[in-house]
């Protein structure tokens, strides 16, 4: 790559011009194998330097293939990386059980906690600096985060998807949901899934809907070339008051 150094360049972070070249350098090698072929197992790695450079160093290099070579590379990527979890639904949802099985072993656990009662568990409340907009503040509201990999994202998603949660035939918004990630070509930094445990005490405590669970979903940051994102909020239950507008216009 014939990109023009200047000795009062910066790169983002501080890195150094002989750091990059050495980062490119590693790809190039690695990618053109000695037998002329090439190792698509490192196109992932040469889409995750490109869009790093587009989105951070361009203004320095000003490299003008870069954004073609972020499209080209985000193509290829597109087919590569799904294959790494598997071709069919059934390698998916094998592959992903194998990854993230303890993942939801601990969700399934710490959403169980949550339903029993717990009369000695501390409890911290939301500072009152920080509740503006915030409906209910002083409602107690056990949240548990967990920070894991991409492997882990992907494997969960898999799971949801192809683990027979819901009829994606029969259930129109499990169908809408279930279309919209399909449409997420990549998972992003800052990617995420929410599972929200809502509880209706006015129920039965045996009765199914005691209890109820939405999912929600983020495919994290955009890309600064990134136009054709999928529409739509994805699975998002509608509120009552929503039904009630939408009745009463």
């Amino acid at each position: 790559m014939s990109w023009i150094l200047t000795a009062d360049a910066i790169l983002y972070h501080g890195e150094t011009w002989e750091l990059m070249g050495r980062r490119w350098g590693k790809i190039e090698k690695d990618f053109a194998t000695k037998n002329k072929m090439f190792d698509i197992s490192k196109i992932p790695d040469i889409y995750d330097c490109i869009k790093y450079d587009l989105q951070h160093n361009q203004h320095t290099l000003q490299f003008e293939q870069a954004e073609e070579l972020y499209i080209y590379a985000k193509y290829l990527a597109d087919i590569v990386i799904p294959q790494e979890y598997g071709l069919t639904k059934e390698e998916k949802l094998t592959i992903g059980q194998g990854i993230c099985t303890p993942l939801l072993k601990k969700i399934r656990a710490d959403l169980q906690r949550n339903i029993e009662e717990s009369g000695d568990e501390t409890v911290n409340r939301l500072n009152p600096r920080y509740s503006h907009g915030v409906s209910s503040p002083g409602r107690h509201v056990r949240t548990r985060l967990y920070f894991t990999s991409e492997s882990h994202v992907h494997s969960l998603l898999t799971v949801l998807r192809y683990g027979g949660l819901l009829d994606v035939v029969t259930d129109e918004q499990w169908h809408r949901a279930m279309e919209y990630v399909s449409m997420v070509s990549e998972l992003n930094y800052m990617s995420q899934i929410v599972v929200m445990l809502y509880e209706d005490p006015t129920k039965d405590p045996s009765s199914e809907e005691r209890f109820h669970v939405e999912l929600h979903f983020s495919p994290g940051v955009n890309c600064c070339v990134q136009k054709n994102l999928p529409p739509g909020p994805g699975f998002r239950p509608h509120s009552r008051n929503e039904s009630a507008a939408s009745k009463n216009p």
